[in-house]
């Protein structure tokens, strides 16, 4: 009786520990018609959205849906083939989806999927969500990542201890919906019972290593596996979504395409996803696979994401009548009785192959290594053509050209291509300098530290608490305070850099902020009576004798009906106006309450307003003539005229366009330098890349520079702080219409002020470094001698760090030899 395959599933997907919301999707089909099953066979996926809740989550979402749909759909019998257009056709609804929608410009997501049918499981993967595969108490990854520190390591280029901790490790070379095209990896193993195989998001891949993930799924049955899996994720940080399906063989089945049975299985792991025991099927050209009209859908076999709850199911394949009979393992052809006879043939043949293979070897690798020289060399001859106009496209060539020097470097090579080789070398470094600095003079780059302010560890003294936040406050014309937020208190960076602690007043301080001449902060208290809200109140402060003399004794409360049951998140100030931002992930996800308050009334009652907001705000700038910036989670900066009557969120128009700067210092630059090609342009509107479970948020602060309103732009991914001008505000609107909510509950209208133009700004220049622009917490502006200070952690140190950058003029910040 042949074998029919049998699965037994589970799977679970959980928010994280960090994250607000859950972009992650996952589903698993199993046919119960047998014909279905013996045909299409059985498929799971898991697919990890990016782009912000309000596109991430869809974009998942989309993926699984139409992947589900569209491959079941797909007459062919060809498993990949229609597994690669399901998936392509997904990549094409994502892309067009965002296309119509600016506020999901970005939107994407990864995706891998596998199908298991008969004796064969397919894998597909597009991104750096993974699949594993555990056999006889041994595991390996079967998808290859795509992401640009994995392709650092595939070129030789960084080893895996480095890609763990590289600064890059987060960015994805490959996903669905953010570009037109797309091509999908798939990768095939013929299945043996007990085999187990994981599909996962990075949530799970990250903080879980592959000892880990093989212990758990070798001890528990799938179900338990599941919960065991992301339970040690969240042990672990928990920093993103978390999702799996993990999929135990009960049984193989005996329908194997014959091709396939030229490629045994052997079990072991191996140190490249795509090793001697995984058929790599290839890459298909895009396609275009339409929908058929009236074909049917299969919901009722679909098992859907549920969050916290896994769902486990064993599947028993009958019998198909009428179909084709399957490949029985009796049909294989048997050799016992020749045995003796094949062995030494065998062995010759070996021997044979072997010393061929050597030949070929040696005679085609030097080969290999002239044609990677004479690569490399037209590259670089066509870079430095580049050098003076367009230093961006020449570094591009260059980074091209390395991979092939490095090629090259591990070639055995005969004396004269070794000396190629060197000239190549010192040429491409030399080049590539000039190009790094041409760039940077391009593009408004200044190098940090600046000559005149360094770097400074902050001595925490006796205290032993995390630093937040930091604000500034005026002594005199020539001089300012430094303060900064930890655990609830206020402490003073003193002439030692040593943090003293200040706090006025009982109450814990939740945030602070400051303009050119006060101090705020927003304090906290428990309840008084159980069952009563939080107590909180603004207290605003000015410098007097040399400590903080408060303005309102005591300051004024903050009643709970002014919040209308949010909690304060975040504040800014400009010129005595003071903003308070407040929202409820509970009750008005899509919704923020903001305060006005003037501080020379601080005890009247504030004006009142609620916003529409499609993300969660991270950051918020003041400027003059009540005009607001927000910057979401999603990397969008908004502008906000604050009025009182539904306000609306306009985009900030960009005048030219902003290029990445390269996360490289051409001083300590060298041929083996890891080379990271940066994200794409800011061009049109404002926004900069989203923050990730390593990367923090980023943050917005402004100040006056001469008579000229600034804005400063801390964009930790790029390792970068850019000053922009404010060269228009754009027009204030008039009342306009209650926004109208959309049916997915993901906000209101955000984008639209009824054709007014929005505020514009013009970059006057990006100060960069990979070493002191990568975890900054907090930045303020210092109005009496026009820097601004940000607050973040010292290199190889938990210690903090302030980095204080001259923004007096363009040129005034001179980078340190």
């Amino acid at each position: 009786m042949s074998k029919q395959l049998r699965l037994d599933v589970a799977q679970l997907t959980d928010v994280g520990r960090k994250r607000p919301h859950n972009e992650d999707n996952m589903a698993y089909v199993i046919p119960r018609d047998s014909q279905v099953m013996a045909k299409k066979g059985a498929l799971f996926i898991v697919a990890d959205g990016m782009g912000g809740h309000a596109a991430g989550e869809v974009a998942s979402e989309i993926a699984v849906d139409t992947v589900s749909n569209v491959y079941y759909q797909d007459e062919n019998d060809d498993i990949p083939l229609s597994l690669m257009n399901a998936i392509k056709r997904a990549n094409a609804l994502i892309h067009q989806r965002a296309a119509e929608n600016m506020m999901r410009s970005g939107m994407g997501t990864t995706c891998v999927a596998a199908v298991f049918r008969g004796g064969v499981a397919y894998i597909a993967n597009v991104g750096d969500s993974r699949a594993y595969m555990v056999r006889h108490g041994q595991s390996k990854q079967i998808s290859q990542d795509h992401s640009w520190v994995e392709e650092q390591v595939r070129a030789g280029l960084l080893t895996k201890d480095q890609a763990r901790s590289h600064a890059q490790r987060n960015v994805i070379t490959r996903a669905l919906g953010t570009q037109a095209e797309v091509e999908v990896d798939v990768f095939t193993e013929l299945l043996e019972e007990s085999d187990t195989f994981v599909l996962c998001s990075d949530g799970l891949s990250g903080p879980v290593g592959e000892d880990d993930l093989r212990a758990i799924v070798n001890k528990y049955l799938p179900q338990e596996s599941v919960y065991h899996l992301v339970e040690r994720a969240n042990e672990n940080g928990g920093a993103d979504n978390i999702t799996a399906i993990v999929v135990r063989v009960q049984e193989a089945g005996d329908d194997i395409p014959a091709t396939l049975l030229q490629h045994p299985v052997h079990a072991g792991s191996s140190e490249h996803p795509a090793d001697e025991s995984t058929v790599v099927l290839g890459r298909v050209p895009s396609s275009s696979l339409s929908m058929p009209s009236g074909s049917f859908r299969i919901d009722n076999l679909r098992v859907n994401s549920r969050p916290l709850n896994p769902t486990s199911d064993q599947f028993f394949m009958p019998t198909a009548s009428g179909n084709t009979a399957p490949v029985a393992a009796a049909a294989l052809p048997k050799a016992k009785k020749r045995r003796r006879v094949l062995v030494p043939v065998l062995v010759t043949l070996l021997l044979i192959v072997a010393v061929g293979a050597a030949g070929a070897y040696y005679f085609l690798l030097p080969s290999d290594a002239q044609a990677d020289l004479a690569q490399a060399d037209t590259l670089i001859g066509q870079a430095k053509g580049d050098l003076p106009a367009r230093p961006g496209d020449a570094l591009t060539l260059l980074t091209k050209a390395q991979v092939h020097l490095h090629s090259a470097k591990n070639a055995s090579l005969n004396p004269q291509q070794s000396s190629q080789l060197k000239t190549l070398q010192d040429t491409f470094t030399s080049d590539f300098k000039v190009a790094l600095s041409n760039y940077n003079q391009q593009s408004s780059v200044t190098l940090l530290p600046c000559t005149t302010h360094v770097p400074i560890a902050l001595n925490m003294g006796n205290q032993n608490t995390q630093t937040m936040s930091v604000a500034n406050i005026k002594v005199d014309n020539n001089h300012s305070s430094t303060y900064i937020l930890g655990g609830g208190d206020l402490y003073q960076v003193n002439a030692q850099n040593t943090l003293v602690k200040v706090t006025p007043g009982p109450d814990k301080i939740a945030l602070i902020a400051n303009d050119a001449q006060y101090l705020y902060t927003l304090t906290t208290a428990s309840a008084v009576k159980a069952g009563t809200s939080i107590n909180y109140r603004l207290h605003a402060y000015k410098m007097k004798d040399g400590k903080l003399a408060e303005s309102v004794a005591n300051g004024t409360v903050i009643k709970a009906d002014f919040l209308k049951g949010s909690t304060p998140q975040l504040m800014t100030a400009w010129n005595g106006a003071i903003y308070v931002f407040s929202t409820s992930s509970q009750t008005t996800p899509n919704q923020a309450t903001v305060l006005k308050y003037s501080v020379d009334k601080l005890n009247n009652t504030p004006i009142s307003s609620t916003i529409s907001i499609s993300t969660s705000l991270v950051s918020a700038v003041a400027l003059p003539d009540d005009l607001l910036f927000l910057l979401h989670s999603d990397g969008q900066v908004k502008s906000l005229h604050f009025t009182t009557v539904n306000p609306l969120e306009d985009n900030v128009l960009v005048q030219g366009a902003v290029a990445t700067p390269w996360s490289l210092n051409a001083t300590n630059f060298n041929v083996a330098t890891p080379v990271a090609t940066p994200t794409t342009s800011i061009t049109k509107f404002l926004s900069i890349p989203p923050p990730t479970a390593q990367i923090p948020q980023s943050l917005l602060t402004a100040g006056q520079v001469g008579k000229q309103t600034h804005v400063f732009l801390v964009d930790n991914t790029n390792h970068r702080v850019m000053d922009f001008a404010i060269v228009s505000a754009g027009n204030t609107p008039a009342s306009t219409a209650t926004p109208t909510p959309t049916t997915n509950n993901v906000g209101g209208k955000v984008v639209g002020s009824g054709g007014l133009a929005g505020p514009s700004v013009q970059l006057i220049r990006q100060y960069a470094s990979v070493d002191d622009i990568s975890a900054v917490k907090s930045l303020t502006f210092d109005t009496g001698v026009n820097q601004i200070n940000l607050l973040g952690s010292a290199k190889g140190s938990p210690a903090p760090s302030q980095i204080t950058v001259d923004v007096s003029s363009a040129t005034a910040c001179t980078p340190a030899p």
